[in-house]
């Protein structure tokens, strides 16, 4: 597991608080000694709860900001990818439009082939079922993006 700096940050307070909570005892309640592990089982115990719970909310923040941070990239490449789709449909949309009137002239000439015209039907409805198929994948990931056009 990485340990980042929520956590890094968690550990240094910890063993800061346990050597002000030292210094506090020896300076502020007179004890005789400076006790680094405190004698008194009570004091010892709220110590090290105190600074578990501190450590693990270092640690619990560092998971849950990676956690905010994938989501974030994930939504981000959802929305270039839409974006690129929307364009491509722009684009391929244009281009058909445009290919349309070389289709109408096609049909007015005489000497143009029937069976040529029949593959550019097939070309194009070709080209808009792929562009369907690419429109419906709900999770996007390269591969899936690949299956969807084969």
């Amino acid at each position: 597991m990485k340990i980042s700096i929520f956590s890094v940050v968690g550990i240094i307070l910890a063993v800061f608080f346990w050597f002000a909570d030292s210094s506090i005892h020896y300076i502020f309640y007179g004890e005789e000694q400076f006790e680094f592990i405190p004698s008194d089982f009570n004091e010892l115990w709220m110590r090290l709860v105190i600074i578990i719970l501190v450590i693990l909310f270092g640690f619990f923040t560092d998971y849950h900001s990676q956690k905010m941070i994938s989501k974030e990239k994930q939504i981000e490449a959802l929305h270039i990818y839409k974006s690129t789709l929307f364009a491509s449909h722009h684009i391929l949309n244009n281009l058909l439009n445009q290919m349309q009137l070389f289709k109408f002239e096609a049909l007015r000439s005489d000497d143009f082939g029937k069976d040529i015209l029949d593959l550019y039907d097939v070309a194009t409805d070709e080209a808009l079922s792929l562009i369907e198929k690419l429109s419906t994948v709900q999770k996007i990931t390269g591969d899936n993006i690949k299956k969807s056009i084969r």
